[in-house]
């Protein structure tokens, strides 16, 4: 039996999340539909990350098995059935034991935030129209790149083994529109991107300090943080794995 990832990408606003779930309508759900359509056949998908309801993908994976011939063609199939929210971008034959979830490794997101209305970023960006102090905002962003704890920014609706998190990369980037928020790290917890955007803006208005943003990364209490931030100015943009990912079908 063959294994194959599928790279998808999609808008998250109409979608109960990615992961399938009982009375949703969900990234996984629709493009497991769609196979079954091709097929004749079910399909399990297994998701490399899964992203919460209103949350946008620019690029994530699953993982397949099957015996039947997987051909270039079927990513024409599937994008015809499938809603203009999702698109299958490409397929890949991987090895065997190759895991869309735990073989990635680095995964990134962004965050965007527009600050003057605009309705076409309505559902893909944040309207957030108040001062910040960018200068403060950068410092504090650039300190998780000395800590590797972040229990602080997990929602305790979760189950992990460790809030170990190895940050490579996180900024704030000036925009047209406005800022975004920019990290990468080897994996995350449920809810930190949205929670660490909520308090470093938090620090950018004055509303905590330098060494309370410091206090509050190393409390190890959720409460601390704001998780405020709404899902639609969240992207998930970027799964990165080992070189064997290369063979498109």
């Amino acid at each position: 039996m063959a294994r194959y990832f599928l790279e998808v990408s999609y808008d998250g606003s109409l979608f109960g999340g990615f992961q399938i779930q009982a009375n949703q309508q969900t990234i996984q759900g629709e493009i497991e539909k769609a196979l079954e359509t091709i097929f004749r056949v079910p399909l399990a998908l297994t998701g490399a990350s899964r992203t919460d309801a209103g949350v946008h993908g620019l690029q994530n994976f699953f993982h397949f098995d099957t015996d039947l011939q997987i051909e270039s063609k079927h990513i024409y199939n599937m994008n015809a059935l499938l809603p203009k929210s999702i698109v299958v971008k490409n397929i890949y034959a991987v090895p065997a034991d190759a895991h869309a979830r735990f073989d990635a490794i680095k995964r990134a997101y962004l965050y965007k935030i527009h600050t003057q209305k605009n309705p076409f970023l309505e559902g893909r960006s944040w309207f957030y129209p108040f001062a910040v102090n960018m200068e403060l905002m950068q410092e504090a962003t650039k300190s998780l790149l000395t800590y590797t704890h972040f229990e602080t920014f997990s929602k305790k609706s979760t189950q992990v083994n460790t809030f170990e998190c190895h940050i490579t990369k996180a900024f704030w980037e000036m925009t047209e529109e406005g800022y975004t928020f920019h990290i990468e790290s080897n994996r995350f917890l449920r809810g930190m991107i949205r929670g660490l955007v909520g308090t470093l803006l938090q620090v950018g208005r004055g509303q905590i300090s330098l060494e309370k943003w410091h206090e509050i990364v190393l409390s190890n209490n959720e409460q601390l943080a704001d998780f405020s931030t709404p899902a639609h100015g969240l992207y998930l943009s970027l799964i990165d794995y080992p070189p064997f990912l290369k063979k498109i079908v």
